[in-house]
């Protein structure tokens, strides 16, 4: 199983869903930093007016060179970390 963040790439917006991102959970990976959780519907059926982000949304705030993991799950949504690479 994969225990680092996925790395983003602007170029990968065009291949969503379903997401890339390993599930670490609570587990920190060395050399990464978390610096923002998302609340997402991994349903595919959420509405922009639901308190989770839409995939749609979530694309939007993806940053490039950043790196992404789930780190809680449940049935219809995810958080997914945000990870900057620290030395």
């Amino acid at each position: 199983m994969k225990r680092t963040p996925y790395l983003f790439k602007k170029e990968d917006r065009d291949h969503f869903p379903p997401f890339p991102f390993p599930n670490i959970g609570d587990f920190r990976p060395k050399g990464w930093e978390l610096t923002e959780s998302y609340f997402v519907d991994s349903s595919g059926f959420g509405s922009d007016n639901e308190p989770a982000l839409t995939v749609r949304q979530f694309l939007k705030k993806l940053q490039d060179g950043f790196g992404y993991a789930i780190i809680e799950e449940g049935q219809f949504q995810v958080y997914v970390g945000e990870f900057k690479k620290v030395k």
